[in-house]
């Protein structure tokens, strides 16, 4: 911290601890805050007021005295309508929109056709969006922040690749930091969800994970020791490159993304006008050509994640995937192969794998304009 005192940092250090044991453990009061990080009240005291004079705090309630007597506690918890963040998740056949408060709990949310393959053609629907999620804000700051889940593989706020989707050469980061005079942060859609599983759903604080996203390609949102794993240059988690066979040029997403698997079907039906939907109606029906496709897309499915159990050690896995939402029983016999494997972490399949994807942005940007970038935090979603 260039320019900051070692006394100026300690003591940001602290306020950054109060305002993270108020998020976390919110409904929360000084006494309790102080006993949980073993400070002595005044000093808490001091801090509280500079978060509450800052406006991070909002007043929810009275606790219980102690048996000893004495005051009712006053109970605090984040002010979510401080200000909001926008979170953008630029997909292959779609857009997809949200609004956050602080707390990350949504008030605006689109899913919107992509109007053309120019990704100048979709910022535009961006800023349209952005410009009209304006009405929406009762918040006292206004937009705090913009982050962009990215199909591709992103170092230093930088796209590297992005298969699906021509950047143009466009700087995300630049544009929309000059645009709208907010930080912007980009990140991988399968990081992102890996962080959503990590910052909202890890009940019991779960250190490693891993997300394996599974749409057009498929990627891996890998999470070591509380921190994202990105790699040399952001290309951790490509594991859809990964080859099937040592002795054979085929990667794994080529046989088990679901575009291959579409791909595969309108080849069996001699029907270029297939989609997942159509897969998922022709699974449904019991298809004997959908069928062998997606066994074999169960079997590929089972060693990327037994591999990657092996590779990194995670407590959980995590599969993010449409089709498997639509079609539960590949899940279910995905994680019977794997347990017959032997595979030691519990595998999950996240519900609603788009929210998840925003959401997780959505907490990588709060966290970013709260200065709480390297801190735990714990957000929970009521779905409306």
């Amino acid at each position: 911290m260039a320019g900051i005192s070692k006394k100026q940092s300690f003591h940001q250090k602290n306020l950054n601890l109060v305002l993270q044991q108020i998020i976390n453990n919110s409904p929360i009061s000084r006494i309790d805050i102080a006993r949980n990080l073993d400070m002595n009240k005044s000093s808490i005291t001091s801090l509280y007021n500079e978060i509450e004079y800052q406006g991070y705090l909002k007043e929810i309630g009275i606790g219980q005295a102690s048996k000893s007597g004495g005051r009712k506690p006053i109970l605090v918890a984040l002010n979510e309508k401080y200000g909001y963040t926008i979170s953008i998740d630029l997909g292959y056949k779609h857009l997809h929109i949200m609004a956050n408060y602080l707390n990350c709990q949504d008030f605006y949310y689109r899913r919107i056709k992509n109007p053309s393959s120019q990704v100048s053609d979709i910022l535009k629907i961006v800023d349209e969006q952005i410009n009209e999620i304006k009405h929406y804000d009762d918040t006292k700051n206004g937009l705090l922040g913009i982050a962009f889940s990215i199909h591709g593989i992103v170092d230093e706020q930088k796209i590297i690749s992005s298969p699906f989707l021509d950047m143009e050469n466009i700087d995300l980061q630049q544009r929309y930091c000059e645009q709208y005079g907010v930080p912007v942060l980009l990140e991988n859609e399968a990081n992102l969800a890996a962080i959503f599983e990590h910052d909202f759903n890890n009940e019991y604080n779960k250190a490693n994970l891993i997300c394996v996203s599974i749409h057009k390609g498929i990627g891996a949102g890998i999470i070591l020791n509380q921190q994202i794993y990105r790699g040399f240059q952001g290309a951790a988690g490509e594991i859809g490159r990964s080859l099937m066979m040592l002795n054979q040029d085929i990667k794994v997403e080529n046989i088990c993304s679901e575009d291959a698997i579409v791909e595969r079907v309108r080849q069996l039906k001699h029907d270029n006008m297939i989609e997942r939907k159509d897969v998922v109606s022709l699974a449904r029906d019991k298809d004997a050509d959908v069928n062998n496709a997606l066994q074999d897309f169960i079997h590929g499915i089972v060693r990327i994640l037994f591999n990657a159990s092996v590779a990194f050690a995670p407590e959980e896995i995590y599969l993010s995937s449409p089709l498997l939402e639509e079609l539960p029983a590949l899940f279910d016999e995905i994680e019977l192969q794997t347990q017959q494997l032997k595979m030691n972490p519990q595998l999950y399949l996240i519900a609603n794998s788009n929210y998840a994807n925003l959401l997780g942005a959505a907490s990588l940007i709060n966290h970013h304009v709260l200065n709480l970038d390297d801190y735990n935090l714990k957000f929970s979603y009521k779905n409306k």
